[in-house]
C-alpha cells in the first residue's frame, strides 16, 4: 500500500494545500486517513487517485510521482542511507552496500531515479529523494540557490582577469553554485555542508551534470573547516542566514577574522571573512547575502575595514523574487583578497538591478537574462579599470571609498546609484513617461466615450448553459492549460508563449518568447477565447479576452485555457464577457489555480443578440485594459519624478504655484 501526505496530494493534483484541506472538509467521500497523525495524515494513493478521477481533477502522471511514492513508503532515515550509497556508474544508477529488504528498496530507488532523470531531469530526481530524506531535519535559514542566480554568481567570478580553476563553496547545499562554476570552466569543485543529505545531494547532482568528481565534505565550515589552510581560485557561497549559534564564542581568536571579530548577530560577516581566507591573493569570492548585512550598526566596523582595504569590490542589489526568501531583495557581494603591497582601489561598484526588472506592460517581472547580461558587463568594465564604462544612470555607480566610509558605512546600492543619477537622462525619462501617460489618458477618454448603446432592462430571465454542455454538443472545443513545468522533447523553434498576465493586460501582441516543443501543438487562433486560470488581484475574477490576429500562432502558456468556438453559433466576445461576469467569478472563487472552466455558464441567446452583447463587452475590456496601462504610466511618472527630486537630479522650477499647492 502506497501512502501520500496532503502536500503530496496537492502536488499530484496541481493545487494548493488549502484546496486539499477544503476537499477533505467539504466532501464526505474524500478518502479517510489510513496512517500518520492529525497534524500530518497519510492517505492511500490509489484511493486518492480514484477520487480525483471521479471529480474530474487531472492527475499528474510522471516518473517523479512514482519515485516520490516509493520513497514515501519508507522512513526518511532509510532514504538517507540510500542517498549515501547511490552513485552513477557506466550502467546507470546503482545503490549497493545495503542488506536484505533494504537492498531491494535501494535497487528500486536507483531504477526509479534513472527513469525520472531520463524523462524529467536529474535535478527533479535528486530533489525528490532529498525532500523525503530531510523530513524532520531543521533547515531554518537555509535556502536553495536558484539556477539563474547561481549562473550569474559563477559568471561574475569568472569575468575577471584571474583564471578560475579551483572553486570552493563552504555551504554548498544542493550544489547549484558548484554546478554553475563547472559550466564556466572550473576544473576542481570543492564543497562542504553541515547536512549529510545536502552533501549527498550535491555529490549526486555534480556526478550527473558535470564531468568532474567533486570533493564534498560533511561538517560546519565555520567551526570545523574541512579545508583549513587551503586557498582556491574562487569562492562561491549562499550561506545560511540569521544563525545565532554559529560558534562566535569558541572562534573569538580565530585567525580568519582579518577584518574584525564578527559580533554574535553578524554570522554573515563571519562567512564573508571565511571566504576571503580561502582565496589566493588577487582571487575573488561571490556571496549571496541578505540586505541587512549592508546596514546593521553592529557590522559597521567590519564593513569599513572591507571597504578601506579594497577587499569589497562590488555590491549588487537584486529585486525581491530573485531568490529565497522571495519577499526580500538580496544582495550579491563581490570580494577580492588583497595582494600584499598592491595599491588599494579607490572606488567601489554599486548596482541596483530593480530598474532592470520592470516589464513594459507595468507588470513587475524579473528579466533574468537582461539582469545577468548587464551586471556582468558592468562588473567586467569596472574590474578592468574603466569605472566610467561601468556606470549607468539609474542602474550602476562607482563610488569613491571616502564617500562610503562615513559614520554608517551603509552599503545599500540604491543609496549610491540614485545619488549619481544623470540629470539629463532622468529628465528625458520623465518626459518619455509623461508622453506615454498623455497618450494613455487620451485613449482612455476616447474609449470611455464609445461605451454606449445600453439601456435599462425591464427584467431579464435567461436559460443558462455550461461550457461542458457547449463542448459536448460540438459548439466549442476546450483546450486545456498546460502545466507550468511541462517539458517534453527537445526545443524545435522559438515561439511566443501567452501567459495569464499577458491575457489580462489586454495587449494582443504581448507574450514571452520561448522554445516551443513538439508537445506544444495547440496554437492560438484569432477568435479563440483566452481564459487565465489564475485570478486577478483586483477583482478575484478572471479577465477573459478574445485572441486577435496578432496572437495567431502563439502557444498557450501555463495556466491559460482556450475555448475554440463554432463561429456560426457563438460570438467570442459574448462568451468572454459572460465568463468574466460576477456569477462566474463567484462560481470559481477557489484557492486553486487549476480551476474547472467546464462549470462556467453563459445564457442561451440568438447569434444577433450575442453579437450586440459582444460589442459592448469588447469595448469594456479595452476600456479596462487601457485604464490599466494609464495607471501603470502614472505610477512610472510618479516614481521617476520622486526619485529625481529626492536624489537631486530634478528641482522644482518657478512655474510651480505654491499657493495652489497649499490650498
Amino acid at each position: 500500500m502506497s501512502e501520500v501526505s496532503a502536500a503530496e496530494i496537492s502536488r499530484l493534483a496541481g493545487v494548493t494545500r488549502a484546496t486539499v484541506s477544503n476537499w477533505r472538509r467539504r466532501h464526505d467521500d474524500f478518502p479517510q486517513a489510513i496512517a500518520g497523525t492529525d497534524a500530518r495524515p497519510l492517505f492511500d494513493l490509489h484511493q486518492v487517485q480514484g477520487w480525483l478521477s471521479e471529480h474530474g481533477v487531472e492527475v499528474s502522471e510522471s516518473p517523479s510521482t512514482d519515485l516520490r511514492t516509493l520513497v514515501r513508503s519508507r522512513e526518511p532515515k532509510l532514504v538517507r542511507q540510500v542517498m549515501e550509497v547511490l552513485h552513477r556508474s557506466d550502467d546507470g544508477w546503482v545503490a549497493p552496500s545495503l542488506d536484505g529488504d533494504n537492498a531491494v528498496f535501494a535497487a528500486q530507488v536507483a531504477e526509479s531515479v534513472a527513469r525520472t532523470a531520463g524523462k524529467e531531469g536529474i535535478r527533479i530526481a535528486v530533489d525528490t529523494l532529498a525532500e523525503r530524506a530531510m523530513e524532520g531535519t531543521p533547515v531554518t535559514g537555509v535556502y536553495t540557490t536558484p539556477v539563474e542566480v547561481a549562473k550569474l554568481m559563477a559568471a561574475l567570478s569568472s569575468a575577471t582577469k584571474q583564471a578560475v580553476g579551483t572553486v570552493l563553496d563552504p555551504a554548498c547545499g544542493s550544489g547549484s553554485l558548484l554546478l554553475a562554476a563547472a559550466e564556466v570552466g572550473a576544473a576542481e569543485l570543492h564543497g562542504q555542508d553541515v547536512s549529510r543529505v545536502q552533501v549527498d545531494r550535491a555529490r549526486l547532482m555534480i556526478e550527473a551534470d558535470a564531468a568532474l568528481e567533486a570533493d564534498i565534505r560533511l561538517g560546519d565550515s565555520l567551526v570545523a573547516d574541512a579545508f583549513a589552510g587551503r586557498q582556491f581560485d574562487a569562492v562561491l557561497c549562499n550561506p545560511p542566514y540569521g544563525q545565532r549559534d554559529w560558534g562566535s564564542s569558541e572562534l573569538a581568536l580565530d585567525t580568519r577574522w582579518d577584518y574584525g571579530l564578527p559580533p554574535r548577530g553578524e554570522p554573515e560577516l563571519a562567512w564573508v571573512q571565511h571566504a576571503l581566507a580561502h582565496l589566493h591573493p588577487g582571487a575573488y569570492a561571490v556571496l549571496l547575502l541578505p540586505p541587512a548585512v549592508a546596514t546593521r550598526s553592529s557590522g559597521r566596523k567590519i564593513r569599513a575595514n572591507l571597504v578601506r582595504t579594497g577587499a569589497l569590490r562590488a555590491v549588487i542589489g537584486l529585486a525581491p523574487g530573485a531568490a529565497q526568501p522571495w519577499h526580500i531583495g538580496l544582495q550579491i557581494w563581490i570580494l577580492r583578497r588583497p595582494v600584499p603591497g598592491a595599491a588599494v582601489p579607490d572606488a567601489l561598484l554599486f548596482v541596483d538591478t530593480t530598474t532592470l526588472s520592470q516589464d513594459v506592460s507595468g507588470e513587475e517581472r524579473i528579466d533574468r537574462e537582461l539582469v545577468a547580461d548587464n551586471v556582468v558587463q558592468m562588473w567586467q568594465a569596472f574590474d578592468a579599470g574603466a569605472p566610467d564604462r561601468a556606470e549607468t544612470s539609474g542602474v550602476a555607480a562607482a563610488a569613491r571609498l571616502v564617500d562610503v566610509l562615513d559614520d554608517e558605512v551603509d552599503l545599500t546600492p540604491v543609496r549610491y546609484v540614485r545619488s549619481s543619477l544623470d540629470s539629463g537622462a532622468v529628465s528625458d525619462q520623465v518626459g518619455d513617461a509623461m508622453s506615454r501617460l498623455a497618450a494613455a489618458a487620451s485613449e482612455l477618454t476616447s474609449l470611455a466615450a464609445e461605451v454606449t448603446g445600453w439601456s435599462e432592462a425591464a427584467g431579464k430571465s435567461w436559460r443558462f448553459v455550461t461550457v461542458a454542455d457547449l463542448a459536448s454538443h460540438g459548439q466549442l472545443e476546450w483546450i486545456r492549460a498546460r502545466p507550468a513545468d511541462a517539458d517534453h522533447g527537445e526545443p524545435t523553434d522559438t515561439r511566443r508563449v501567452l501567459t495569464a498576465p499577458d491575457v489580462a493586460t489586454g495587449n494582443p501582441a504581448s507574450g514571452t518568447m520561448a522554445s516551443a516543443r513538439p508537445s506544444d501543438v495547440m496554437e492560438v487562433r484569432a477568435g479563440d477565447v483566452l481564459l487565465p486560470a489564475v485570478r486577478s488581484d483586483r477583482s478575484a475574477g478572471r479577465a477573459a479576452r478574445v485572441a486577435g490576429t496578432e496572437d495567431a500562432g502563439a502557444v498557450l502558456g501555463p495556466h491559460v485555457h482556450a475555448l475554440r468556438l463554432d463561429g456560426e453559433r457563438l460570438d467570442p466576445w459574448f462568451v468572454a464577457g459572460f465568463l468574466t461576469g460576477a456569477e462566474n467569478v463567484s462560481a470559481t472563487r477557489t484557492s486553486t489555480v487549476r480551476f474547472d472552466p467546464s462549470r462556467l455558464r453563459v445564457p442561451v441567446l440568438s447569434l444577433p443578440e450575442q453579437q450586440r452583447y459582444g460589442a459592448i463587452f469588447r469595448r469594456l475590456f479595452l476600456l479596462r485594459a487601457t485604464a490599466g496601462r494609464a495607471f501603470a504610466a502614472a505610477e512610472d511618472v510618479t516614481e521617476l519624478m520622486t526619485t529625481g527630486l529626492t536624489a537631486g537630479a530634478l528641482v522644482p522650477d518657478d512655474s510651480i504655484d505654491v499657493g495652489e499647492v497649499r490650498r
